[in-house]
């Protein structure tokens, strides 16, 4: 096996260990492998090669975090944490005849504490969530 068929697989596992999400530190991990596995396809030696994914990794990791923050600030504020405060939803009708409430742009399957009719188009406020269900007033 070659050394870039190493750093490939080493890259290829990272990438997927992302998939578990560890905010994007096995990400820039495996892009710096990825780095690496060019340097190995350069011809440098290994010790080379290693400090190649050393110095990638310290450049990618804060520099990822730092652009998902920039440019994909979480909005959304948690119910489960206390953090909520009367926020607000528009109660919408699916195709299937079903109600859901549109809530930061995601749909939300919902429920009235009151067994309130739902009227499509309304705006509700949301007393909590449970589970993926929102209870309104």
């Amino acid at each position: 096996m070659l050394a870039w068929h190493a750093w490939l697989i080493a890259a290829l596992l990272l990438l997927l260990l992302e998939l578990l999400s560890l905010g994007f530190f096995a990400l820039a991990l495996g892009l710096a492998a990825l780095v690496a596995m060019s340097a190995a396809l350069l011809g440098l030696g290994a010790t080379v090669q290693w400090f190649v994914f050393a110095l990638a990794a310290g450049l990618l990791a804060p520099g990822l975090k730092w652009l998902f923050r920039r440019y994909a600030p979480s909005r959304r504020t948690s119910f489960l944490a206390g953090e909520g405060q009367r926020q607000e939803g528009e109660i919408t009708q699916l195709e299937t005849g079903e109600y859901r409430l549109r809530f930061e742009g995601d749909l939300f399957m919902v429920r009235s504490a009151s067994n309130a009719p739902l009227i499509v188009g309304a705006r509700v406020k949301i007393c909590r969530f449970d589970g993926i269900t929102a209870i309104i007033d």
